[in-house]
């Protein structure tokens, strides 16, 4: 061991639990400063899983989760999750799994029979699809209350998720879930970014999941998507429309002219399960957009706002008073806007 080494191994001495206070803020913050080479990982990693100390291997193993050493020395994770399996003290057990952090050998300690292990090993999770899928599984197989909300917490963040977790609910087999997934499937299309969500679900093709394979109780593979739907709808409905999932729609139906003819049945019932007020809401995005369109967007943003107005009667004024605005409104459109307020559907 060089004298480099042994400065590092004295100041996580100096870091641990067990040094005086100013002593200790100082060598963490020299320890977060320092760039770590090859042979400085190496004895981090052997002092982290044989120093006689606990605190001292906690502060090793801490060390190496902050600089991420395992993304760079992947021969390291290995032994290092060896030496978490084996830990006996807690601290030291949970150090030991942050330091293998963002690798996908910490998507195997997701299901440990210790809370503590699955729980650092889910903030741990990297960003993959193939890591979130390995979540997804344990998160379907049982776990405790809390690990199952900080995998509902984590759901929400990175932007590749919606697609992620439709993905898996739309192909999984289920093989490992304890009972019906159908709640647990709900609760993760709550979590998740509505549009991202929607645009996943409407996109998805039918064709992949056009089997007889059944995968919850009475539920046909088919007839995932329709379910999915159903549960991402219900979601709405409980929690609000949220403004991302407005201009998604509005974007959509703005740029694509069969969009509202390809996916009309299930938008429709998406608004019959919105509040009032989300009404008002998706209408004033709507609103902006058709300022700012070309004509033939115009008239299928009109569209929109009229299938708001049939299902959501309290938005019928508003749209009323944005239609009456434009010039070049077709004659058809006015007519159905005056059938709906008069309850004609």
């Amino acid at each position: 061991m060089t004298n480099g080494q042994t400065d590092l191994l004295e100041l996580i001495q100096y870091a641990s639990e067990s040094s005086e206070g100013l002593v200790r803020m100082d060598a963490v913050r020299r320890l977060k400063r320092r760039s770590l080479q090859r042979l400085d990982a190496l004895a981090l990693s052997e002092f982290a899983r044989k120093a006689e100390d606990p605190a001292w291997r906690t502060t090793a193993a801490q060390v190496l989760g902050f600089h991420r050493i395992a993304c760079n020395y992947p021969d390291l994770v290995g032994p290092l999750k060896g030496a978490a399996a084996a830990e006996q003290d807690p601290e030291a057990r949970r150090a030991l799994v942050y330091a293998i952090r963002d690798t996908d050998d910490a998507s195997d300690l997701l299901d440990h029979p210790l809370s503590d292990v699955a729980g650092e090993a889910i903030a741990g999770v990297p960003r993959s699809e193939v890591a979130w899928h390995r979540m997804l599984d344990a998160y379907f197989s049982g776990l405790s209350p809390n690990l199952e909300h900080r995998i509902l917490r984590l759901v929400r963040g990175p932007d590749e998720s919606a697609d992620w977790v439709v993905k898996y609910l739309l192909m999984s087999s289920f093989e490992q879930a304890t009972d019906d997934p159908t709640e647990k499937a709900g609760l993760l299309l709550q979590h998740i970014d509505q549009g991202r969500a929607l645009s996943a679900l409407l996109a998805a093709d039918d064709r992949l999941n056009r089997t007889h394979q059944e995968i919850w109780p009475g539920l046909a593979r088919r007839e995932r998507k329709r379910v999915l739907l159903e549960l991402f709808t219900q979601g709405v409905a409980e929690a609000g429309l949220e403004t991302n999932l407005a201009e998604v729609l509005v974007d959509r139906v703005r740029q694509d002219p069969d969009y509202v003819g390809k996916h009309g049945r299930n938008l429709r019932a998406l608004l019959k399960a919105l509040s009032p007020r989300d009404g008002e809401q998706l209408t004033l995005v709507a609103a902006h957009a058709f300022d700012e369109a070309e004509s033939k967007a115009r008239i299928r943003l009109a569209d929109l706002m009229m299938m708001v107005a049939k299902e959501l009667p309290n938005t019928t004024e508003t749209v009323g008073k944005i239609l009456a605005d434009w010039k070049e409104a077709p004659p058809e459109l006015l007519l159905k806007l005056r059938q709906t307020r008069m309850g004609i559907r």
